[in-house]
């Protein structure tokens, strides 16, 4: 596999990780007023763990050294 290819997706799946275990942190700290359906609670997680994974790739990219 290419290198760049590599990087971005190790970035990727440990910035969505991240961002995963923090929208769950958050939603068993201060649950919902209501009951969430399973399709919810998987929009909130992808809600916050997307950005990050983005947020992940950017900052690899940028402070990655430069051959």
């Amino acid at each position: 596999m290419p290198p760049l290819i590599r990087l971005i997706l190790f970035h990727a799946a440990n910035g969505f990780l991240i961002g995963a275990g923090a929208a769950l942190a958050l939603l068993l700290l201060a649950p919902p007023a209501v009951e969430m359906p399973p399709l919810g609670l998987w929009l909130a997680v992808y809600a916050l763990g997307a950005p990050c994974a983005l947020g992940s790739v950017g900052t690899a990219l940028c402070l990655s050294p430069e051959d």
